[in-house]
């Protein structure tokens, strides 16, 4: 594996998909890497959201309730940009039509996504598991799972590459010259009322202090 060094402790079907370069390769190689990296986060994330686990974190007062909520939005906000940006980059580093891909970049792309799964079920077990007072607990419960709900969807991204493996070798209806064209696309969102319901709990909340 002196050629894909990077690539060592993945299971071996990812160092063969490198090594063997089968046609659809850089497809293959991207669904096994986020199978291999994103599985655990995925599991985590799917524990949490059917009430199957729990960790121990510490309560937070009163007056430091809305740097909590601060802090969570803030968290919120700063992922979703850099994963719609490791999506495009890994539809790049897939290559040019009749160019071959780049192994390295395939697998850094999967690395970031892993990352930024991490940070976002970690953030999703601090707002599940982090005690808050009474009069926050309804704004707390707005945030529970509005990032988790939209990342949950990425689960099935293996299986699209998957179907465009199956592609190869079928009577499609592309051409060289006008090739068949697979979009995939995930939408990430908050519920039409997110806004007004936040608005709504927060001056509540100020209210109740």
């Amino acid at each position: 594996m002196s050629r894909y060094p990077f690539l060592e402790g993945c299971p071996a079907i990812v160092q063969r998909i490198a090594l063997d370069r089968p046609t659809g390769w850089e497809w293959r190689l991207a669904a096994e890497l986020l199978r291999h990296l994103n599985g655990p986060q995925f599991k985590r994330l799917k524990n949490l959201q059917s009430g199957q686990t729990y960790k121990p974190l510490p309560r937070v007062q009163l007056e430091d309730f809305i740097d909590f909520i601060v802090e969570r939005t803030h968290v919120m906000g700063s992922l979703l940009g850099p994963l719609v940006s490791i999506l495009h980059r890994l539809t790049d580093s897939f290559g040019a039509p009749s160019v071959a891909g780049d192994a390295e970049e395939i697998y850094d792309c999967c690395v970031l996504m892993r990352d930024i799964l991490v940070t976002a079920v970690d953030h999703e077990e601090i707002l599940s598991f982090t005690q808050v007072p009474e009069e926050g607990e309804a704004l707390r419960d707005l945030l529970l799972n509005a990032l988790g709900q939209n990342l949950i969807k990425l689960v099935e991204f293996p299986d699209t590459l998957d179907s465009l493996i199956a592609l190869i070798g079928t009577d499609h209806g592309g051409t060289y010259e006008n090739p068949h064209t697979v979009t995939h696309i995930v939408t990430f969102d908050l519920p039409n009322d997110f806004d007004k319901s936040f608005n709504r709990d927060l001056k509540r909340f100020e209210r109740l202090i």
